[in-house]
C-alpha cells in the first residue's frame, strides 16, 4: 500500500491535529453513518476533546486552543456552508471549554478527562434544549400522560417517565464521557511515551492495495427533532381512538406541532440565514487575515483521509469498541508521527 505523503509530515504538527479536527466536524459524520457506526454524535464530540489535548500538549502558548478552534469553524463553513449555525457555536463552546481548562499545561491529564465529560454532556443537553424550545414543555407532558395510559393496568399511580427518559438518555452520554476520558489519557500516555508510527506504517506497507474504503459522506439528519416530531404525529392519531381520548387531547398534541413547525420554519427562513450572513462575513474578515494557514489546513485535508483510511484498515479488532479503541490510536500516532 502507498504511504502517507512525505509532504503531509513535514507540515506543523498542530496544523495537522487541526486539520484533523476540521474534517471531523466537515466529514466525519457522514462517513460514521456510511460505515454503520453507531452514535456518531459521541464520536465526534470525543474527536474534538482528543484534537484540543494534543493541541494542549504540543503548544505551549496560551491561546492556541482558541485560535485552532476558529480556524476549524471557518474552514468547516468554507467546505459546509450550509451546516446548521448551531453546529459552529457547539464548536465554539467546546474550544472555549478547552482553551479554560488547558490554562495550566500541568495538569493536562485531569483538564483532559473534564474535556471529554463536558463535550460529551454539552451534546446530550445541547439535544434536550432544542426539543425543548421546539416543542415545549408540553412535549414531555405529552409522553408522561401517553405512556401512563399505555401503564395504567399495571402501574397504579403517575410515573414521570419523561424524567426517567432524560435521566437514562444523559447516563447514556455521561457513561460514554467516562469512558472517553480515560481513552483520552491513555492516548496522551501513547503520544508521550515515544514514536511508535514507524510500527504502524510499516504494516501499512504490508497491507495490500484496496479502494477506498471509506464511504462518500452522507448528509447528517435531525435524528432526534424527526422523531420527536413523528412520535408526536402517531399520539395526535392515538387521540382520536376511545382508549386515549378521556385524557388525551388531541388539541394539546396539534398545539405542540403547530408550535413545532411554527418554530422550524421560523429557525430555518428566517433566522438561520442572518446567523449564515453574519458568519459568511466574519470567514471573509478571518480569511484575509489568516489565508495562510486555511490554505494548509485544507491543503491537508485528503493526508487526513488517507490516514483514516489506513488506520481503519489497521484497526481490525473482535469487538467493535477495540476497534474504535485502535483506529483512534492508530490515527493520533499517525497524525503526530516525525519524519525521521
Amino acid at each position: 500500500m502507498d504511504l502517507i505523503n512525505k509532504e503531509f509530515y513535514r507540515t506543523n504538527v498542530t496544523l495537522r491535529i487541526t486539520a484533523l479536527w476540521a474534517f471531523s466536524e466537515a466529514f466525519m459524520g457522514g462517513i460514521l453513518h456510511g460505515l454503520k457506526i453507531p452514535f456518531a454524535g459521541l464520536v465526534l464530540a470525543f474527536i474534538a476533546s482528543v484534537c484540543m489535548t494534543l493541541i494542549a500538549l504540543g503548544e505551549s502558548n496560551k491561546g492556541a486552543v482558541l485560535k485552532a478552534t476558529l480556524l476549524v469553524i471557518a474552514v468547516k463553513f468554507i467546505l459546509s456552508p450550509h451546516t446548521p449555525p448551531m453546529a459552529y457555536v457547539a464548536v465554539l463552546i467546546e474550544g472555549l471549554a478547552g482553551e479554560l481548562l488547558f490554562m495550566n499545561r500541568r495538569i493536562v491529564k485531569p483538564a483532559a478527562f473534564i474535556l471529554t465529560l463536558f463535550c460529551q454532556l454539552y451534546s446530550a443537553f445541547q439535544h434536550l434544549l432544542i426539543l425543548t424550545l421546539v416543542f415545549g414543555k408540553g412535549l414531555w407532558q405529552s409522553i408522561d400522560i401517553f405512556l401512563n395510559k399505555i401503564t395504567q393496568s399495571f402501574v397504579k399511580d403517575a410515573v414521570h417517565y419523561s424524567l426517567y427518559i432524560i435521566l437514562i438518555y444523559l447516563t447514556c452520554y455521561l457513561i460514554a464521557g467516562i469512558a472517553g476520558g480515560f481513552l483520552n489519557i491513555h492516548i496522551i500516555n501513547r503520544v508521550r511515551s515515544g514514536n511508535q508510527a514507524n510500527l504502524l506504517l510499516q504494516q501499512l506497507n504490508d497491507l495490500p492495495p484496496v479502494q477506498d474504503t471509506f464511504p462518500e459522506a452522507a448528509k447528517k439528519r435531525k435524528r432526534f427533532t424527526v422523531f420527536f416530531g413523528a412520535l408526536m404525529v402517531v399520539m395526535l392519531v392515538l387521540s382520536y381512538l376511545p382508549f386515549f381520548s378521556s385524557s388525551f387531547s388531541k388539541y394539546a398534541i396539534a398545539e405542540l406541532l403547530i408550535r413545532g413547525i411554527i418554530i422550524l420554519l421560523v429557525w430555518n427562513y428566517f433566522i438561520t440565514p442572518l446567523l449564515r450572513m453574519q458568519l459568511q462575513k466574519w470567514v471573509a474578515r478571518y480569511k484575509e487575515k489568516n489565508n495562510n494557514s486555511l490554505q494548509q489546513v485544507i491543503a491537508l485535508l485528503p493526508g487526513i483521509r488517507v490516514i483514516l483510511q489506513q488506520s481503519w484498515q489497521l484497526s481490525q479488532q473482535p469487538t467493535q469498541w477495540q476497534r474504535f479503541k485502535s483506529f483512534i490510536n492508530n490515527t493520533v500516532l499517525l497524525i503526530v508521527h516525525h519524519e525521521q
